[in-house]
């Protein structure tokens, strides 16, 4: 080999070392990069957003109608005031009369529903018109219950097995059969969020001027459709007078366990502010 010869293979071996060098350090650049710039977004990036969870609904509040400043021509004001902490609640079973259990039957134990909802109303009668009831305020109807198949709601599971029971001899026992309920059979839901409902203070309503009896009264609907009286509370002659106004008290309470007061107190037309005072004042 003659001497340029020798001289270029020299220059392609040293051209394909600094080849061979740019490749490893290009390499060692790309590891850096990779183990760096994951901890460098992880560590720039905002945090995820936190999980929306929605507010528990809250219970029904009845609002009180919006009344004019005065009441118009011929007519008085009846002004309902209603005491206690105007709150009224359901239960699932909230009969007022429940049929007595059969002889030999095992009562059932709790969780059935039986109140598939209620509304409020308070209605007036006028003295000498009993046929007419003025409907003074309706609520809508809260639902509180709804059939639903057995297999939305897990109902359908058979029971399970329970210990065995020792009979002495010559006793017997007799238990009823517990049958699990087929996929679509529909069985009640309760819901509970709307079983309580709350009250304003104060409740306006016009009249035309007469002597009314007042009445108050919870209604429950159950399963059937079909609606009964539960709580109700009424007052009798309850002057109103034409542009005058007349103060109704009274109560709706929630107490312990079902003790609730829905009642009717007592009225009272107060005076005329635009009356001229007695002499002498």
């Amino acid at each position: 080999m003659d001497t340029r010869s020798a001289r270029n293979v020299a220059h392609k071996g040293r051209r394909h070392g600094r080849d061979l060098a740019a490749v490893a350090l290009l390499l060692t650049v790309f590891a850096v990069a990779a183990a760096v710039l994951p901890e460098a977004s992880a560590a720039g990036a905002s945090p995820p957003p936190e999980t929306m969870v929605p507010p528990a609904p809250r219970p029904p509040e009845i609002r009180a109608p919006g009344v004019p400043a005065t009441p118009a021509a011929g007519k008085g004001r009846l002004a309902l005031r209603i005491g206690g902490n105007r709150r009224w609640c359901t239960f699932p079973d909230d009969r007022l009369v429940r049929p007595p259990d059969e002889p030999g039957r095992q009562a059932k134990q709790g969780g059935e529903v039986f109140t598939f909802g209620y509304k409020f109303t308070l209605a007036a009668v006028r003295r000498g018109d009993a046929d007419t009831v003025v409907m003074l305020f309706e609520s809508p109807a809260y639902r509180t219950a709804s059939w639903r198949p057995a297999s939305k709601v897990g109902a359908n599971r058979k029971p399970s097995p329970r210990a065995p029971i020792i009979v002495p001899e010559g006793d017997s026992l007799r238990r009823p059969k517990q049958i699990p309920k087929a996929p679509e059979t529909l069985v009640a839901l309760w819901e509970p969020q709307n079983r309580c409902v709350g009250f304003p203070e104060e409740m306006d309503f016009d009249l035309d001027a007469g002597t009314y009896d007042i009445y108050a009264a919870f209604d429950l609907l159950k399963g059937d459709g079909t609606w009964v009286h539960r709580s109700t509370g009424y007052l009798t002659d309850v002057t109103v007078e034409a542009a005058r106004r007349t103060r109704l008290d009274g109560m709706i309470n929630m107490g312990p366990g079902s003790d609730r007061q829905v009642e009717m107190l007592s009225s009272s037309v107060e005076p005329d502010p635009g009356a001229p005072g007695p002499a002498g004042s």
